[in-house]
C-alpha cells in the first residue's frame, strides 16, 4: 500500500508525491478517474494502474524524442527523468527501446564519429561521447572500426578555416592556433599541421 503525501496542481496536471518520496505527474482527468485524494492510501491495483499509465506515456515520449533525432541511452534516461517519470518506468522504457534496436550506443558512437571526424579532434569526439553517456569500451570500438585519422581531421578543419586569416601576420596565426586547440587538437599537432599548410601554399604559389 502507498499513501498520497502531496498533490500539487501544475497547469493541467498534478504533481503527486507518494510515501517513500516517489513523484510523478498525472493529468487532472486521470486523477478524477482514479479518484486520487491527498492523504488517502492507494491499493496495489491502483498503484499498478498508475504505473501502466506512466509507462505508456513515457514510451510515447521516448518515441517522440527519437523521432526528432537519434539518441543515446543516457540521453533518453535524462529526458524522461526531467519529466519526473519513476526510475522503474524509465528503465522499462529503455529496455523496450533496446529490444527493438531503437537506441544503440555502439551505433550512435559510430554515426557520431563518422559525422564529426572532419570537424573535431579525437579528443573532442571522445569528450562529447562521454558526455552523451557512451562507455569507454564502445568509444574504443568505434575508433578501431573507423577510418579516423587525426592528420586528416585537422587538415580538413584547417583548409576550411585558414582562408579567414592572414598567415603572414603573427596575431592572425595565433588566432588560428587558438581556434584549432579549441577543437581539441594538441598544440604540437596544430603547429605541425599549420606549418605544413603554409608550406603547401607556398609551393603551390610557385608552381
Amino acid at each position: 500500500m502507498h499513501r498520497i503525501i502531496k498533490m500539487e496542481p501544475v497547469g493541467n496536471r498534478f504533481k503527486i508525491t507518494l510515501d517513500g518520496e516517489l513523484q510523478f505527474y498525472l493529468y487532472k482527468g486521470e486523477v478524477r478517474r482514479l479518484k486520487l485524494i491527498k492523504d488517502n492510501e492507494i491499493s496495489h491495483r491502483e498503484y499498478n494502474d498508475i504505473m501502466d499509465i506512466l509507462y505508456k506515456r513515457a514510451r510515447e515520449r521516448a518515441l517522440y524524442i527519437l523521432d526528432d533525432s537519434y539518441k543515446t541511452r543516457k540521453q533518453i534516461i535524462d529526458k524522461l527523468k526531467s519529466g519526473l517519470y519513476p526510475d522503474n518506468i524509465i528503465y522499462k522504457v529503455v529496455e523496450y527501446l533496446e529490444e527493438y534496436n531503437l537506441i544503440n550506443d555502439k551505433r550512435y558512437a559510430m554515426l557520431y564519429l563518422d559525422y564529426k571526424k572532419s570537424v573535431y579532434s579525437k579528443r573532442k569526439i571522445i569528450q562529447d561521447l562521454y558526455t552523451k553517456g557512451i562507455s569507454k569500451e564502445l568509444i574504443d570500438e568505434a575508433f578501431m572500426e573507423s577510418d579516423f585519422s587525426e592528420d586528416d581531421s585537422i587538415s580538413s578543419v584547417l583548409k576550411k578555416r585558414a582562408k579567414r586569416y592572414d598567415l603572414s601576420d603573427s596575431k592572425d596565426l595565433q588566432k588560428l592556433y587558438r581556434y584549432l586547440v579549441g577543437k581539441g587538437y594538441s598544440f604540437s599537432t596544430v603547429k605541425k599541421a599549420v606549418d605544413n599548410y603554409i608550406l603547401e601554399q607556398k609551393n603551390s604559389f610557385y608552381e
